[in-house]
Order: structure tokens, then C-alpha cells, then sequence
């Protein structure tokens, strides 16, 4: 469960990425685990579409998920 601070000086995005790299470091997102689509992720998050798919693009350039085209996104890696 994501849960975002929205009096938080943090941005938005960086508040959902953090929170998914928590998850992929406790373990419980796993390598190859699918993530939430980012409309999903944004009606639970309850931000803008734009904002998730930041957050989702922010990991991204990490590496610490990959986006495959008509697969979703998947954590790559354990951190």
C-alpha cells in the first residue's frame, strides 16, 4: 500500500517512487513482480495519471523497474 503526504514538501512522484523502491527492498515486490498500471496507480495514490507515470519513469531511469509494451511494468532488481 502507497500512501502519499500531500502537505509533504516531497514531491508527489518522488513521495510513489520512494515508497515502490521501500517495497522492492523489504522484498516484497520480488524481480519480475508486475507493478500496478499507472492509471491503477494513480486512482489509488489519488494523483494526476501524469504524476504516476513519473514516478513509474523516475524508477525507470534508475533501472530499478523496466516497462515492456504490452507486458506492464516489472521490478528488475533487488536494491
Amino acid at each position: 500500500m502507497i500512501e502519499i503526504d500531500p502537505t509533504s514538501p516531497v514531491p508527489l512522484y518522488l513521495q510513489i517512487a520512494d515508497q515502490m523502491r521501500r517495497l522492492i527492498a523489504m522484498g516484497a515486490l520480488k524481480p519480475g513482480d508486475r507493478l500496478p498500471a499507472v492509471r491503477e496507480l494513480a486512482v489509488t495514490t489519488r494523483v494526476n495519471r501524469n504524476t504516476a507515470a513519473r514516478a513509474i519513469q523516475h524508477l525507470e531511469s534508475e533501472g530499478v523497474v523496466r516497462t515492456r509494451v504490452g507486458q506492464g511494468t516489472v521490478s528488475y532488481t533487488h536494491l
